[in-house]
């Protein structure tokens, strides 16, 4: 019989979040961990963003107990604390490209992220 040995730095995440790489990613859990694994170290939190649009959208995902971070075309919600992720969500289609918009368009990303004019 196999022995599983977990050192204090092992992160048990969530199993909704695991549910939601299969349901979302395609991905089964094996690689859903070492997805969010790199997520955890190698993921854009809200301060590393460059584009204000994508600074304001996972600093909206964001809250006192858990922290938003981009990955891989997917936002991963962790805990502040543990790193554990709770939940992964696929990021919006313009997250990461340069905002070159004209009116109504601009004026909707405006009020959806709360960006003053």
């Amino acid at each position: 019989m196999n022995t599983v040995s977990f050192s204090e730095e092992y992160v048990f995440n969530s199993c909704h979040s695991y549910k939601r790489a299969k349901e979302r990613a395609g991905l089964p859990r094996k690689r859903a961990e070492r997805m969010i694994e790199l997520a955890r170290t190698r993921g854009m939190e809200y301060t590393d963003c460059s584009w204000s649009i994508d600074r304001h959208f996972l600093e909206h995902k964001s809250d006192e107990e858990t922290k938003a971070v981009a990955y891989n075309g997917y936002c991963f919600i962790l805990d502040r604390e543990t790193l554990a992720c709770i939940t992964m969500f696929a990021l919006p289609k313009h997250f990461g490209k340069k905002k070159t918009f004209y009116g109504a368009k601009d004026a909707d990303y405006r009020q959806e992220y709360d960006i003053a004019g």
